[in-house]
């Protein structure tokens, strides 16, 4: 729907820092899938990554948990960075890297398999990895680790970089310097990590004792939170660190932990201090990329996010949806939709006449992350009829809390453009075959006005079962079995090439004198699924109906509040650093 220049993706896109939430406008890639995923913990067609980890859920058949398995991951990820020329660092290069001894165990296979359906066009395998952490922090009682989009994946494995548990003093501290940390700093990393996960039998039978396929884990400490236990009990004489207490030929937590005559682990020994350390370092981890690399801002949470826009063709008129999610301090708030209409007497609300509908429904969402800032959100749905002959140029939203507030989300006064309808994808008419008949191929039908000289489709897949992504064209040509429909002609072609767990693309129509129109970012893993009803229209000419614009400001004040009390504890992260443990 969205008009925006068509770029070819080839292995990688185009990052650039974004702006933060303050300065947000509609639409905004890549922050607005980075935020969607982070701050509602699924993709657009449902899938949920944070629901394959909360509560702080234990892994089937084993004693420890998913997040210890999955922060585990992460350091593993990392520890192919080289500070002196740049390379390596959080890349993704992980996915490449499962087969060699540093990576063994279970835990790796699981995390793979967990992560690999949710990279997309806007969101890598590398910024999975990153967000999965927060979640995985954040479930287990951690705080809150900041996240930067904009990682770019490696599409090969990087060199060797994992310490190993039987590792000297001297070859760890090496080690680590050349990952970019000092013998501190390396000291808080292990302590930090170790907070959640243990070793586990069979994968490390020199550590852990068992037999046959049982499976045991021992815990690095009592607990299975995020808490400085794994300092105190190291302290007090009590650990049950395998890794401390153990096999003294693999005893690399001993050694790290000693290597300043404990004065960091010293330091550490309360839960202020400890969560105080764990930010900086975490943040520094998630941080360590390839030179080169440029992150966006932080993501912060939108009090006003669209999502889901669709206009379509249905029946003899076009169909509008969209979603409106909503910071909301209860359940008694209530949205309307109001939009303006593109053709006509009354276009662009001419006449202040605009056209408004109720939502046909809401749905709470949320991740580990604002259910750790304790922060409601509801996701309002709107579905309405459009008048082929009026259109709709822009919308906005009249946002109403129930306790006496009223306010407006008008994309910071801009109100949310609709800046074409030359190209329209019909989800109504297209197929993914995948699930119908599990061969590859996604059948897509679009409606174009007029007589382009090109249709076709720009498709981008990264979730992909060899991980490396996919991006391609395919012609669209007129479908003469579909008769026109107010205005608009059908074509029809099938995306026929594996692109993986999940597809976007973009719909393109290049006019006669070479104006291209596009339909960008649509998902096929929305294809078929049931929408809301279609909620009854009705227009005014009231000039008061909307208030006044900037409630975007006002909102962030109060969220700004929320990140001024957590302070730097609010910015805290946990993550499992593991030479061999879960």
């Amino acid at each position: 729907m969205l008009n925006l220049p068509l770029t070819l993706l080839s292995s990688c896109l185009l990052w650039l820092p974004s702006a933060t939430a303050a300065d947000y406008k509609w639409p905004s890639q890549p922050y607005d899938a980075l935020e969607e995923l982070l701050y509602e913990g699924a993709r657009p067609d449902g899938s949920s990554l944070a629901d394959l980890v909360r509560p702080c859920k234990l892994r089937g058949g084993t004693n420890t948990t998913v997040a210890a398995e999955w922060l585990r991951l992460v350091y593993h990820d990392t520890s192919t960075h080289n500070v002196s020329d740049g390379t390596g660092g959080l890349d993704g290069s992980i996915f490449f890297e499962i087969g060699r001894s540093e990576n063994v165990g279970a835990g790796m296979n699981n995390t793979i398999s967990d992560f690999s359906q949710y990279p997309n066009k806007y969101v890598t395998r590398a910024d999975i990895i990153a967000i999965a952490t927060i979640f995985a922090t954040t479930t287990c009682g951690g705080p809150i680790v900041p996240f930067r989009g904009g990682r770019i994946d490696a599409n090969a494995a990087g060199p060797l970089g994992v310490p190993d548990p039987s590792d000297s003093l001297e070859s760890l501290t090496n080690n680590f310097a050349k990952q970019g940390y000092n013998v501190s700093e390396m000291i808080q990393l292990v302590a930090c990590g170790h907070t959640l996960g243990g070793v586990r039998f069979p994968d490390f039978p020199t550590i852990v004792e068992g037999s046959g396929q049982s499976t045991v884990v021992q815990l690095f400490d009592e607990t299975q939170q995020f808490d400085h236990a794994i300092i105190s009990q190291y302290l007090d004489g009590t650990t049950r660190d395998p890794l401390v207490v153990g096999n003294q030929t693999m005893a690399s937590d001993l050694r790290v932990f000693s290597s300043d005559n404990n004065v960091t682990m010293q330091s550490m020994n309360s839960a202020e201090s400890f969560s105080k350390t764990c930010v900086t370092i975490f943040d520094k981890m998630l941080t360590t990329i390839p030179s080169g690399v440029t992150l966006t801002d932080e993501i912060t949470l939108l009090p006003f996010k669209v999502s889901s826009t669709q206009l379509t063709v249905s029946g003899s008129q076009l169909q509008f949806q969209a979603n409106l999610r909503v910071v909301v301090p209860s359940n008694s708030t209530t949205v309307q939709m109001y939009w303006c209409d593109r053709y006509g007497s009354s276009a662009n609300c001419s006449g202040n006449l605009k056209r408004y509908a109720s939502s046909g429904g809401a749905i709470t969402v949320s991740s580990p992350v604002t259910t750790a800032m304790n922060v409601s959100l509801r996701r309002y749905q709107f579905v309405v009829p459009i008048n082929v002959d009026q259109g709709i140029s822009k919308f906005w939203f009249v946002v109403d809390y129930g306790n006496g507030t009223t306010t407006v989300a008008d994309n910071g006064g801009s109100e949310y453009v609709v800046d074409q309808d030359d190209v329209l994808f019909v989800p109504s008419m297209s197929r993914d075959k995948s699930v119908l008949t599990g061969s590859n191929g996604v059948s897509v039908t679009a409606a174009v006005k007029g007589t382009p000289s090109h249709v076709f489709i720009d498709c981008f897949g990264r979730a992909t079962n060899d991980f490396l992504p996919v991006n391609k064209t395919f012609d669209l040509t007129l479908n003469t079995s579909i008769p026109a429909v107010a205005g608009y002609n059908f074509y029809t072609g099938t995306a026929t090439d594996d692109f993986g767990a999940t597809m976007q693309f973009d719909i393109v129509a290049v006019g006669s004198d070479g104006k291209q129109s596009v339909d960008t970012y649509r998902q096929s893993g929305l294809i078929g699924m049931a929408i809301a009803p279609a909620s009854e229209v009705k227009s005014t000419t009231d000039g008061k109906v909307g208030g006044t614009s900037g409630a975007e400001s006002v909102m962030m004040m109060s969220l700004g509040s929320w990140y001024s009390r957590w302070g730097v504890a609010a910015v805290a992260g946990l993550w499992t650093l593991s030479y061999c443990c879960l």
